[in-house]
This record gives structure tokens, sequence and C-alpha cells, in this order.
């Protein structure tokens, strides 16, 4: 089904202007939102490093817009695991019996789910072959583009690949398997002379004590890790990360997109918290040790924490409590007059964002209609 890799090469002498974004995932009108952010022009290089299928609910439109973007020149369109999953999926006839295990382990978002409904296959009159066989028929043009996607392109000094490379100088020579799926990248590093830059794990799992979707730039092991999270974090952003050569020197900047609603604080907010902690994957299983009204005081086995989780993120399955998705303890102080974003209103407390910190802060201290 799949050819071989595809490993590209350009180099560019005269000055340029470079776009980079990862994990767009289904997220068009967001994806829209930042190349307006960036003021992004023809003019400018623009790579987009895997992953912008599946877990939105824009993706058949967004791999159209992507390939009218890819008409250009200067862009260059790369593959995730995402895209590999979907190919394989679809296509492996011996996979057809995975697609239930698909429908009911990932989101509720996507495009095989869309057509699964759209063309009534959940109506138990079709076999797995058949359904798989007439969503691929369904999806045939689009598969047949994101099926010979590059898997890697060196630009210069730079090499991007969703994922990450092994430890060997012959990167195109990496399994299949690292340069989509690896895990633990940018703990382990690389061999290589140039910038590698990343998408596949939000940036925000590299945080240990606050929810940062920002992008990571650590010039010493020589990696940019780019994924802000979008389709995965309930708390996410779509980043870009901006090259620019000038006369031999390169710059960097970054821009994102977070679509929240705004508050202002209405009253001066001041808290003393020294010991700040934060449950993330893959840790989310707690033990509550005492129930409150608002908050429990749990506890967390792996990373030794002990801390006040909200009463509405915590679930029990399998008689075992974990915590909602990404969380922190975090009590915000914000001066009067302050805006904030809002990412949920939970009883007495919002759950917000200022000046790139999450956090919560009483409801009561808010103006939500400003």
């Amino acid at each position: 089904m799949m050819i071989a890799p595809i490993h590209l090469k350009k180099k560019e002498n005269k000055d340029y202007r470079m776009i980079v974004i990862s994990d767009i995932h289904g997220h068009l009108d967001r994806f829209k939102a930042l190349l307006h952010e960036v003021q992004y022009t023809p003019n400018d290089y623009l790579v987009i490093v895997g992953d912008f299928v599946e877990k939105g609910d824009q993706v058949i439109d967004t791999i159209h817009f992507i390939q009218e973007l890819d008409k250009n020149e200067k862009t260059f369109v790369l593959t995730g695991n995402c895209e590999w999953a979907l190919c394989a999926l679809l296509l492996e006839p011996e996979l057809a019996h995975q697609i239930p295990l698909y429908l009911k382990r990932v989101s509720s978002n996507g495009c095989i789910r869309d057509i699964y409904h759209r063309l009534h296959l959940d109506n138990g009159k079709e076999t797995l072959l058949g359904i798989q066989k007439k969503i691929a028929e369904y999806l045939k043009s689009e598969l047949k583009y994101i099926s010979h996607l590059p898997v890697t392109l060196k630009f210069n000094d730079f090499l991007f690949v969703h994922a990450g490379v092994e430890k060997r100088k012959d990167y195109e020579n990496c399994s299949l398997s690292s340069l989509l799926e690896m895990q633990q990248f940018y703990e382990h590093g690389h061999i290589l002379d140039e910038m590698v830059i990343v998408g596949h794990l939000p940036t925000s799992n590299y945080f240990k004590k606050y929810i940062n979707n920002d992008i990571l730039i650590d010039k010493q092991k020589k990696i940019i890790c780019i994924d802000g999270g979008t389709g995965v974090k309930s708390i996410s952003q779509l980043n870009a990360f901006i090259i620019t050569s000038y006369q031999g020197h390169i710059s960097f900047d970054t821009k994102y997109v977070q679509p929240l609603p705004e508050a202002i604080t209405i009253e001066n907010i001041i808290n003393h918290q020294e010991d700040i902690h934060k449950i993330a994957y893959p840790y989310f299983e707690v033990t509550v040790l005492e129930k409150g009204n608002q908050f429990s005081l749990c506890s967390q086995k792996e990373t030794h924490q002990t801390l006040k989780i909200k009463n509405e993120f915590l679930y029990q399955k399998n008689n075992q409590v974990y915590c909602l998705d990404d969380y922190t303890d975090y009590m915000l102080s914000v001066k009067k007059n302050q805006k904030i974003k809002v990412i949920g209103v939970y009883d007495q407390y919002v759950y917000a964002i200022y000046q790139n910190h999450v956090g919560w802060i009483k409801l009561e201290n808010i103006c939500m209609n400003f």
C-alpha cells in the first residue's frame, strides 16, 4: 500500500521566510486563522510537518485546502503517523477488522467516522471489508494524495520530520516507525548537524509544572518541538514556527492561535502558592485522599504528588479514579481589569489562562460580559 519513504532535500541561497506548522488535525478554521496571523503569502516557504488529518471536524476540507497550498513550489507537506495510519486502515484489507476498534478508541471526530455515518455504514448490513472499501472509494483522491507525501525535508541546516530520527547520520535509513511515531525523541536526542524540527507530541508534555503549549526551542539539543496539542489536548493552541534568513543571518519567531472566550477581572486577586502541581500524560490515575466541596485532595503515585483536583475533573473507570486530561492546581494571581482567556466554568471557579499561565480563579472575581 505505502510507497517507499520519500526524503526531500532543498538548498536555498537567497533570503527567505519560512512558516512551519504541524498537527493541524482537521482544524481548518484554526489553520486559516494562523496563516492570517503570520501574514503568510505564496512568497513564503510553508512546511506542514504531518498530522493534518483526523481528530477534527474539518478533515476532508483541510486535505483539500492543503492540496491547493501544495501547488506552490515553496510548499512542502510531510506525512505524519495519522496520515500513514489513515491510508493503512483503509487500503490494507487485513486491517479492515480494526475499523470498529478505531471508531471506538479514537476521538469522536475525523473523516473515517464522518463517512461511516454519512454512508449509513452503521446500519449493521455491511461487512468490515465492505465498510473499508466504501470509505476508501469515497476518499480515493484524498488517499492518493496523502499516500505519496514525503517523510522528511532537509532544508539548508534544518531537518523536518514528524516524530524524530534515530541516533545515526544516515537518517534516511531510520525505520518508518521512528520517523513517524517516536515517543521520546526530545529525551534521547540525535547526532545530526542539522537542527531537527518535529511535531507529533504536544509540547505541554515537556513542561513539568505548568500547562504550556508554546514551541520548545532547545539549541543545545538542536531540537525544536512545535505541536501545540490541537485535537489532542483540551487546552491547546496551533503553533507556527517562523524562520527568517536575511543576509546570512537566521532568526526565529513564534505565533499561535488559541480561540477562547475572554473575561475581565473585577478584583485584585493575590494567591501565595509556593508549590505548583501538574497532572499530565501518561500519569492520570489518582487516589482521592479527602473529598471536598469544590476540590478534592488527591495523590498521584508515579509523580509522587499530592494536589487538589477540581471535582469535575475526576472520573471513575474500572474501580480506578482518573484525572481528566492535563490539569494544574495553580491558583492565578491577577490584577483588577485584566483580560483572561476562559477555558471553562466549573461551579464557583473558572479555569483560565492569564499571561500564558493556566490556573484557577473564583467566578465571583471576573466579569464574563464586559
